[in-house]
């Protein structure tokens, strides 16, 4: 008969020898991924053959193995780099912060924030759909994969179009399903039901093929700009650009406001 602490011992050996295995599984599937050099990572400079696949949704080519970015991430680093260094007292604005954005901003001179409902990264907590910060007071706001999340996304574009600087910019992000005409949306529906009905446990709408009217009858100015027309090809290709997200929405204030 095994003694109790015996078995006690076995287990945490058993468990370290699987934490190690998935280690170096880890590690050698990174280092198969870099063989060759087919994509780079404009965030972090990693280079190889493929980008990691997402896990949900499964696609491929999608997840950097080294900083973990996905595509609106690596766009989002193209097109900041592009600008190059910015003016001292440049405000820049990040909804629901990951930890790649910042080193950037920081890096090109922006002045950083970060904004999540309940996050611990994030520097600020708030209310997407009632800001704490007054009008104007951001050049540029980055709201990736956030909208989906807000019951009421109208009164969310507003505030955030209200404290971008006039001249500043909002650039959004959001899955979407072009094959729907219209966003869908069951209006009370329970939560427990969410993932059943939008794909995922805390979304709260599917957003259509009429989501620049959804927004623009929101009292906001909204331009899509696609990133095969922003990117070269051979930029669009080596960045993997091509996952389920594909460009970027820009908020304004409705012209002659």
């Amino acid at each position: 008969m095994v003694r109790p602490d015996r078995r006690v011992d076995v287990d945490r050996a058993l468990s370290a020898l699987r934490r190690r295995k998935r280690r170096l599984s880890r590690q050698a599937h990174v280092r198969l991924l870099a063989v060759g050099d087919r994509v780079r990572c404009p965030v972090c400079g990693w280079s190889g053959q493929r980008f990691e696949s997402s896990t949900k949704p499964r696609r491929p080519n999608r997840i950097c193995p080294s900083c973990g970015s996905s595509e609106r991430y690596r766009a989002l680093a193209i097109a900041l780099n592009r600008r190059g260094p910015v003016p001292p007292g440049t405000r820049l604005l990040e909804v629901a912060p990951i930890h790649t954005v910042e080193p950037l901003a920081v890096q090109l001179g922006y002045t950083y924030t970060s904004l999540d409902l309940s996050s611990p990264r994030a520097r600020v907590l708030g209310d997407l759909t009632a800001l704490p910060f007054g009008e104007a007071s951001f050049d540029l706001v980055v709201c990736f994969h956030v909208l989906e999340h807000v019951p009421d996304d109208r009164a969310a574009v507003r505030e955030l179009v209200r404290i971008t600087a006039p001249d500043g910019e909002v650039l959004v992000v959001v899955p979407r399903d072009d094959a729907r005409p219209d966003t869908f949306e069951v209006e009370g529906a329970d939560p427990a039901d969410y993932e059943r009905l939008y794909g995922q446990s805390d979304h709260v709408r599917i957003y259509g093929a009429d989501l620049l009217d959804r927004w623009r009858g929101a009292g906001v100015d909204v331009t899509e700009d696609l990133w095969t027309d922003r990117f070269t090809p051979d930029l669009h290709r080596h960045a993997a650009l091509s996952g389920d997200d594909d460009r970027f929405w820009h908020l304004d204030r409705p012209h002659g406001a």
